[in-house]
């Protein structure tokens, strides 16, 4: 699961962004100032950093440190994971400072968290610390590229939601995953919502891995409870 920091003064922000990255999977810190982004940091392995520049207030309304001056202690202290500032101006000096300072990605305020989950996994990958392509006996699966390849060079296409459905269920090898947490997790709908969404979606990604439902390799039903993947990477 990988691991993320945010530091961001508004409360109400910073609370959104963590309540969304945990659905996502992730193992989430949150800190409203410098020291706290710091002492976290120090604390605990990360994966990834997401600062908001104009971060200004310390304890008690004491000036502290902006997300320029966090990312350049972080880097003194040795952090050399990706950084992602967010900014409410992105200036071309702002960005020239920031990438000075080691930053790897800027979001200009506002964006939508569709948007920042994919900058976030895109740096995550250039770090080497997402991995998108599995191999299951015969079987390839390439999630950045939205595809399922088999032997002979045949191949099957992938939709945003399948890729997102299969990415959960790789992810969680073994897992038996109640329909309701993949409508959570995957599709963001709140419980009790009574759709037939994840059968057919599940149904759809099993053709594509060319799975028997009656002899699963990879997807295998518990009626009445939900799914297990049952597959690992590199079982025949």
């Amino acid at each position: 699961m990988p691991r993320i920091l945010f530091v961001e003064d508004e409360i109400e922000v910073l609370k959104t962004l963590m309540k969304f990255f945990e659905r996502q999977g992730f193992i989430v810190h949150g800190a409203r100032t410098g020291a706290e982004a710091i002492d976290i940091a120090d604390r605990n392995p990360l994966d990834i950093a997401v600062l908001d520049v104009m971060l200004q207030e310390g304890p008690a309304g004491v000036e502290g440190m902006d997300g320029f001056e966090i990312c350049r202690s972080l880097r003194e202290n040795g952090f050399d994971r990706p950084v992602i500032f967010l900014t409410a101006r992105a200036t071309e000096q702002d960005k020239l400072m920031g990438f000075e300072l080691g930053a790897d990605d800027y979001l200009t305020k506002p964006f939508s968290l569709l948007e920042l989950k994919a900058r976030v996994e895109a740096n995550l990958r250039r770090a080497g610390g997402a991995k998108s392509l599995y191999r299951f006996g015969d079987v390839e699966v390439d999630l950045d590229g939205y595809e399922i390849r088999h032997p002979g060079g045949e191949s099957e296409r992938l939709s945003n939601r399948e890729r997102d459905l299969l990415r959960y269920f790789i992810e969680h090898p073994g897992k038996i995953i109640p329909r309701d947490e993949l409508l959570k997790r995957v599709w963001e709908y709140k419980s009790g919502v009574a759709t037939r969404t994840v059968d057919t979606h599940v149904l759809t990604v099993r053709k594509k891995l060319r799975d028997d439902a009656g002899s699963p390799r990879f997807i295998q039903t518990l009626h009445g409870v939900g799914y297990q993947f049952i597959a690992r990477e590199g079982d025949g």
